[in-house]
């Protein structure tokens, strides 16, 4: 990520920096739609990276605007394959102990589907990459923790998790829909 300083920006370099967000949009949405696979999440990603971007320049100098707002869409983009992989998870699933009815042979069928398909996915991850998203997603550790363990950089982890969630939010993306 990049450095910086506790000083607001002036009227000229927040100019600036809404003069490269707009010059930067066009690559943003491209790089952003390869991560999530949709042009529409990617378009509205980039822009919450923008005003990020914008916000965070006026409280503070960035060093590197261009490296920060690439970072902050990063981090976005795997926010949602995050949620959208918990939500078709969990979409139709009923609270049944409650007195609720069981799920059916259709319902546990589908989801058999669905834990076979993201069996495939992940298998088609390099180890690498694999363990990594294991050691965090499953396993619960920071990206530092992963470095330190696989004795890997943390941007190489960074990358790596990025990697996995791209490959795996667009092999899942075609998934069928209760």
């Amino acid at each position: 990520m990049s450095s910086t300083s506790p000083r607001p920006a002036p009227d000229a370099e927040a100019q600036a920096i809404a003069e490269l967000y707009a010059s930067c949009y066009g690559e943003l949405v491209a790089y952003l739609r390869r991560l999530c696979a949709d042009h529409g999440q990617a378009e509205d990603l980039a822009q919450e990276a923008g005003m990020r971007l914008i916000a965070q320049a006026r409280r503070e100098t960035i060093a590197k605007p261009r490296a920060f707002l690439f970072h902050v869409a990063t981090n976005l983009a795997r926010d949602q394959l995050r949620r959208r992989m918990v939500s078709d998870t969990y979409a139709g699933d009923g609270d049944y102990e409650d007195g609720g009815h069981a799920p059916g042979a259709d319902h546990i069928a589908t989801v058999q589907e669905d834990v076979a398909r993201v069996s495939a996915a992940l298998n088609t991850l390099t180890p690498r990459a694999r363990d990594v998203l294991v050691l965090a997603r499953i396993h619960g550790h920071t990206q530092k923790e992963i470095a330190d363990r696989l004795n890997l950089q943390p941007k190489t982890v960074e990358n790596h998790l990025t990697r996995a969630l791209a490959q795996l939010g667009a092999a899942l993306s075609g998934r069928r829909r209760q």
